[in-house]
């Protein structure tokens, strides 16, 4: 019965099911947590297996196809554009390749390559396993690409396959891999190691070692010596951060590694070693002398119409775009640059005619020169020549890697620019052209001289735009110490972009002892017409490859760094130097033209007392271009390779009016710049630099531009009346004198006695205490004082015209003197000439205003003395203020 009550029920004893424990049934699919994790494990690596293998089988589809021949050549050209789209030139894949046998190259050169480059290569099948987990585990560490693992086989199918071989992924590692297994199956190891030899890039525009050997020393592989050899060898890693023109300090430190691993691997003896770590690093000189030595064949001659500004263009592709020589020689690039061919071709013409040049002396080291030409607006780099001659592609190109000492040219940029916009200092301000000494750090002393000083004297109180005008050095140097030097140096590196090091912050810096090129010079001077707005310089527009797309392109970068007041008061300032100063020759008709010359001495350490100049400058430019000109020698090893009376405003000027007259010759003429909000004028004291006085004679006030934020506010306290003997005002008289008369004087301090004052102040100068030194009454040559102790006037400078004196009148003590005659009264003042009855010496009246009538008051000396009157007249220049031969005499009674 029990069977059959349960038979009849599924759960036994389910009325009680409620309360009753059921045991868990296992589900379909549970599996436990262990069993997990492998299977996930596992799914995972399937996965991966599968994406890997698809990439991999992806990235050997997409491999360039097997073509041995271009293991031998390349055969794609890539098109230079100047500003107009007109092709200028066709860069070459097979450019400047000197082959050469694997039986000519040294063993040292292939053993010296092969340890920097791939020390395992005869042992590897074109893969080094070795090499490839340590680059890894470094890339791993370091999270980015840093270490390469390619063998020397692998960068040589890199460079013969692979069209963009800069690129770092995955896809091309693999590519590479699979091709260089290609070619160590069909090559031997040594003709791996010979196309790698003639195809690799060593920078310069020199591809294959043999190439390299040429350019760098002008000599066979078979003629290096250790030093030059791991300086070869070293080159390839980076061509263009180890280019010893560019960086020679990278390019020897490079050298000596190179020369570590040669010790290393038993290539060279630890002697050796240390004999050529220490070799001079001085072949970028050498070359220069042997590069007209170097030559290339027909096939590997490069088409190019301005070699220099397409060098230059290489350049920017590489250092800026990180274009590989590669892509630009193989690629089919079409390269838009922004050269001018008509400004390019004029400064090319410009260099080529002997005539534009001082004599040589020889002909191998000949007077060079470079010049830039930019677009102030923007930058854009319109010409650029690097040479009277082009003998080496992608050679010297002094225009941007020839640093000289500019001269003068620096003053606008480290002194008078960042003077105007730091404040207190405008075009009217006043230094004291006179001897100085600064101490030079080294226990001496430096006391700056201005060119002229021996011939022409010192310049005494002189105001910025006369020392702008006449390129004056010792106010240079006063203002930038004034200024401070910090400053002064900060200005002129970070806001104009100008070279500078922590060497250059001393006062010579005014004078330009720092280095600079033409091109560092037309970027910092192009902030002037821009209104204050600094732009980078560049050369390339934009970069497209075969098939249309672009893969570099300039975007503009620019950055006010100065006042717009503070630009135009410089271009105001540099005018004058164009229209009156030292840069005439630069003037353009119809023209706003702004320039400044530069020149630089001998170093009497060197020279001793020799005579000359190794550079002269000139920039110059208008609303529309900078130019920049350096002539010189390139080297002077022998201490007689300089210029000789061979100055910034001379040769160096020629040239850039050629180049300027064709570059403004469609353009329609700007004589003008518009003046900007800020800009006031003031009239000032020019031996101070303040407002005048009430003492401040008539032809020393003048008129100037000033920022309104600027103006002075001080009078000017530089003139004082001083009380002197009536007999011989160049004594001054005892306190107790009633007889003594007043004299205007000039109140400066600080000169030396034996110094002689410019003739304009000369008349002004403190009269000495009876028996002192510097009382006696001699005149200073060129002068006329203001009373002179004859009885009759001085005979006067006869270029200046001769006036009359009329009949003479009085009335109510004041004697009326009529003057005649034909003269410019703007141009001359009328000196009047007096002897007092009770007087052995002249009294000098100078006019006021344009009358031609001079009033004199009897009670001007206190008394009035009866007798007989004498009076004579006189024109002194304003300008130069000498004084002219004196009139007839007019004599008056006075009862």
């Amino acid at each position: 019965m029990a069977d059959q009550k349960n038979s009849g029920n599924k759960f036994p004893e389910s009325g009680n099911l409620k309360n009753r424990r059921i045991p868990s049934a296992k589900r379909k699919g549970n599996l436990p947590p262990k069993k997990i994790i492998l299977l996930t494990i596992l799914t995972i690596l399937i996965c991966s297996s599968i994406i890997v293998g698809g990439y991999t089988i992806y990235a050997i589809a997409k491999t360039p196809a097997w073509d041995p021949q271009m293991l031998y050549s390349q055969n794609q050209s890539s098109i230079v554009y100047d500003a107009n789209s007109e092709q200028i030139a066709q860069l070459h894949a097979d450019e400047n390749r000197l082959p050469v046998k694997f039986e000519e190259i040294p063993d040292m050169v292939k053993k010296t390559v092969i340890a920097v480059e791939d020390k395992r290569f005869y042992e590897h099948h074109g893969l080094d396993p070795i090499r490839l987990v340590k680059a890894i585990m470094i890339d791993i560490r370091a999270r980015s690409y840093v270490e390469g693992s390619s063998t020397l086989t692998m960068q040589l199918a890199k460079n013969a396959f692979i069209s963009d071989p800069q690129t770092k992924t995955i896809e091309r590692k693999i590519q590479e891999l699979i091709l260089s297994l290609k070619i160590e199956k069909n090559y031997t190891k040594d003709e791996i190691l010979t196309f790698y030899l003639n195809r690799i890039f060593f920078g310069e525009s020199s591809f294959g070692i043999r190439t390299a050997a040429q350019t760098y020393f002008g000599k066979e592989l078979k003629d290096l010596n250790p030093a030059e050899i791991a300086l070869l060898a070293g080159l390839p890693q980076a061509p263009s951060a180890y280019d010893p023109y560019v960086d020679p300090e990278k390019a020897e430190q490079r050298r000596t590694i190179v020369l570590s691993v040669m010790r290393d691997n038993n290539i060279i003896t630890p002697a050796e070693y240390e004999e050529y770590k220490n070799e001079p690093f001085t072949f970028v000189e050498d070359v220069k002398k042997k590069k007209a030595t170097v030559k290339y064949t027909e096939a590997n001659t490069l088409t190019k119409t301005h070699p220099y500004y397409v060098d230059y263009v290489i350049n920017e592709l590489q250092k800026t775009y990180n274009i590989t020589p590669n892509q630009i020689y193989k690629g089919g690039l079409k390269i838009y640059t922004t050269c001018n061919s008509k400004v390019q071709q004029a400064a090319e013409d410009a260099f080529a005619d002997p005539n534009n040049f001082p004599a040589s002396k020889d002909n191998t080291n000949i007077v060079q020169g470079a010049m830039t030409v930019l677009d102030p607006q923007t930058g854009a780099i319109a010409a650029m020549v690097g040479g009277r001659e082009y003998t080496t592609q992608m050679g010297f190109n002094r225009a941007w890697q020839a640093t000289r000492q500019p001269g003068s040219t620096i003053k606008p940029l480290t002194v008078y620019s960042p003077a105007i916009e730091k404040g207190s200092f405008y075009p009217g301000s006043v230094f004291d052209d006179m001897p100085v000494s600064y101490a030079d750090g080294s226990g001496g002393y430096w006391a700056p001289v201005d060119y002229d000083t021996e011939t022409s004297g010192w310049k005494g109180l002189i105001t910025m735009r006369t020392a702008v005008n006449n390129s004056v050095n010792v106010y240079a140097v006063k203002l930038m110490n004034a200024l401070g030097i910090d400053y002064a140096w900060d200005f002129a590196k970070n806001r104009l972009g100008l070279p500078l090091t922590e060497k250059d912050k001393v006062l010579s810096l005014s004078l330009g002892t720092c280095q600079v090129s033409t091109l560092d010079m037309a970027s910092a001077y192009a902030t002037f017409p821009a209104n204050g707005i600094k732009s980078e310089p560049y050369s390339i527009v934009k970069v497209t490859d075969q098939d249309g797309k672009v893969i570099a392109q300039n975007t503009l970068k620019q950055q006010r760094v100065m006042k717009e007041t503070t630009a135009y008061v410089m271009n105001d300032l540099l005018r004058t130097v164009v229209t009156s100063g030292t840069g005439t020759r630069a003037n353009l008709p119809g023209w706003y033209i702004c320039g400044k010359t530069g020149t630089t001495s001998l170093d009497p350490n060197i020279y001793g007392n020799k005579s000359g100049n190794p550079d002269a400058w000139f920039v110059g430019y208008s609303p529309k271009f900078v130019g920049v000109v350096w002539m010189g020698y390139d080297s002077d090893p022998d201490k007689n390779h300089y210029l000789y009376k061979v100055y910034g405003g001379s040769y160096p000027t020629t040239i850039w009016k050629k180049v300027m007259t064709v570059a403004h010759s469609e353009l329609t003429p700007q004589s003008s710049i518009a003046m900007p909000a800020g800009i006031t004028s003031v009239q000032f004291d020019r031996k101070s630099g303040f407002l005048p006085s009430n003492l401040t004679p008539k032809q020393f006030i003048s008129t100037e531009i000033c920022p309104a934020d600027n103006v002075p506010v001080t009078t000017s306290n530089v003139w004082i009346n001083v009380k002197v003997d009536p007999a011989n005002p160049n004594v001054l008289a005892p306190e107790e004198d009633p007889y003594a008369i007043d004299k205007l004087v000039l109140n400066v301090t600080g000169r030396s006695e034996g110094i002689t004052w410019p003739g304009d102040e000369a008349p002004y100068k403190m009269p000495g205490k009876q028996g002192a030194p510097g009382s006696d009454t001699s005149t200073p040559p060129g002068t006329s004082p203001p009373d002179s102790p004859d009885s009759s006037p001085p005979a006067g400078n006869t270029n200046i015209p001769t006036p009359s004196l009329g009949k003479l009148s009085n009335h109510k003590q004041t004697i009326s003197l009529p003057v005649d005659g034909t003269f410019d009264s703007d141009k001359y003042t009328i000196i009047v000439y007096l002897k007092q009855p009770d007087q052995s010496s002249l009294k000098t009246i100078a006019s006021e205003g344009a009358s031609r009538t001079v009033l004199y008051d009897l009670n001007s000396s206190g008394k009035i003395v009866s007798g007989t009157y004498t009076f004579w007249a006189a024109l002194m220049d304003n300008t130069t203020f000498n004084i002219g031969p004196p009139s007839n005499a007019q004599t008056i009674e006075i009862q």
